[in-house]
């Protein structure tokens, strides 16, 4: 197996990593962002990111040609929990890359002092949920009729954690406060 080169994302990098990113969007399966997007508005956004001590944007990078064939970014929100999304272009996909990209994406989330990491994944999208699947995460939730897409469609998404000190959770679960009447102590949303 190839192992890509994973590495932080530098000013020079935008746009190759912006084009990689639009060859994505452009497929309109496996993103909330849609073919069409604000290109400048995005690379303004990557380029404020680096310079946030809170935020992390990783880049694939094929070794065979050198390459950005993907990205990943994590943002530390104030309440300890790591925001992650990532992407792979086409040809990258089903080589490995997308698991030593997750596995620095958690990485970095533990370095910031996260204690959790959570994403959201498209319900269609079977090889990244089985991706996250294998690397701990577990389902928390799906949340329904949720993003409008361009075509009008609205698109469900599946809720994932993965906590960082799972012994730790387990002592300080909940808020210390009983449940509003009527709430389900968990959620199948399986099938």
């Amino acid at each position: 197996m190839v192992v890509p080169v994973i590495r932080p994302m530098r000013a020079g990098d935008v746009a190759e990593t912006l084009a990689a990113f639009a060859s994505v969007a452009d497929e309109g399966l496996w993103l909330g962002t849609q073919p069409g997007f604000d290109r400048t508005a995005r690379a303004s956004a990557w380029l404020e990111g680096l310079h946030d001590p809170r935020r992390r944007s990783l880049l694939v990078v094929d070794p065979d040609n050198g390459q950005i064939v993907g990205n990943g970014s994590l943002h530390l929100a104030g309440y300890g929990v790591a925001e992650v999304g990532m992407s792979l272009v086409a040809a990258a996909r089903g080589r490995g890359f997308g698991r030593v990209l997750l596995d620095a994406l958690i990485e970095a989330s533990r370095e910031l002092g996260a204690h959790k990491v959570e994403l959201q994944v498209w319900p269609h999208n079977t090889p990244a949920v089985e991706l996250y699947l294998s690397r701990g995460f577990v389902v928390e939730g799906r949340i329904r009729a949720h993003y409008r897409r361009a075509d009008g469609r609205l698109w469900d998404a599946i809720l994932m954690g993965l906590l960082l000190d799972p012994a730790l959770a387990d002592r300080m679960r909940g808020s210390g406060l009983p449940d509003a009447p009527g709430l389900p102590a968990a959620v199948d949303i399986s099938g």
